[in-house]
């Protein structure tokens, strides 16, 4: 039904403009019920960066006094293997970190505290420079950030309605099933539902998924963005023809059953210092040569303390 043909059609039918009225209703519902749920989403991301900052910031004061030769004025020892302990309760804690700070607790060498020192500090920036940008999003956004903020939450109502037109779609194609049209067979129109289904499903999806800023505690978020938009843009090219339709749906299950191996997280390998990789005969090499560093100390301890009282 084209809308010039629904505008005369309603009318003479109140059911259909109530119908009319009350999808509309939804529609509205459904967005302020989204950009409700985005601002309290961005509330919520915001609160687990400012716990991370405090958890990280209680654990910065005893590393710098441990890196530099001071020595902590509460707790001693004890505040250090306290800090480190409610470190690993912060929400954003990268495994990487999380390794590290278990390290420390095993073993607490120089060595070690000097590492995490550094990677804390490269963690507490990165999480500083987030909520720089989530505070501006907030409060200041910019033209463009502005206008997206405003789109983003018709997310949903587009969706539901290009399911709506989808499924209108596929009853009017299911009815023409018994007429000589061209092309219009049943498998047809079914593979046809079902790209334009994956289609409206992952463009939701692309639209939906968070702002990533440099900042990801499990798996890079591009791959999913690219292939959400690739199997969302394949089904454009339903308008070159029925036939087209099994070629646009097997394209469309490949790349969605790329996106298990793509988007899967890496293995972070161990590494002795940031930015250094490090493979498992190195690590076996690194901790025999920590091994006779520590005997050598203890041989030096005894032979240092007798010259001490000889002199």
């Amino acid at each position: 039904m084209t809308p010039l043909e629904l505008t005369a059609f309603l009318p003479d039918h109140p059911a259909g403009v109530l119908a009319l009225l009350t999808a509309a209703a939804g529609m509205v519902w459904l967005y302020i019920h989204s950009a409700v749920q985005l601002r309290l989403s961005r509330r919520r991301r915001l609160d687990e960066l400012q716990e991370s900052l405090y958890l990280y910031g209680r654990l910065a004061g005893p590393l710098h006094a441990a890196v530099h030769g001071q020595q902590a004025e509460h707790g001693g020892d004890s505040g250090l293997v306290k800090a480190l302990q409610e470190c690993k309760s912060a929400p954003y804690l990268t495994p990487y970190l999380q390794e590290e700070i278990q390290n420390c607790l095993d073993r607490r060498d120089s060595s070690r505290i000097s590492l995490l020192h550094r990677s804390l500090e490269r963690e507490m920036n990165k999480l500083i420079e987030e909520r720089r940008l989530l505070l501006k999003e907030t409060h200041a956004p910019g033209w463009g950030s502005a206008l997206w903020n405003l789109l983003r939450p018709a997310a949903a109502p587009a969706a539901v309605t290009g399911l709506a037109l989808l499924t209108w779609r596929l009853v009017a194609e299911l009815q023409l099933t018994g007429t000589p049209a061209p092309g219009m067979t049943l498998p047809i129109v079914w593979m046809s539902y079902l790209s334009g289904l994956l289609a409206v499903i992952y463009a939701y999806r692309l639209l939906c998924l968070p702002r990533q800023n440099g900042i990801d505690v499990t798996a890079s978020r591009l791959p999913a963005s690219v292939l959400s938009f690739l199997i969302a843009a394949a089904a454009l090219f339903q308008w070159i023809g029925p036939h087209a339709s099994p070629y646009i749906l097997g394209a469309q299950l490949v790349l969605l059953l790329s996106g298990f191996t793509f988007t899967r997280e890496r293995p972070r390998s161990k590494r002795p210092y940031a930015g250094t990789p490090e493979q498992p005969g190195q690590a076996l090499q690194a901790s025999q040569t920590d091994g006779l560093k520590n005997q050598d100390a203890d041989a030096e301890a005894p032979e240092t303390s007798s010259t001490t009282l000889h002199r």
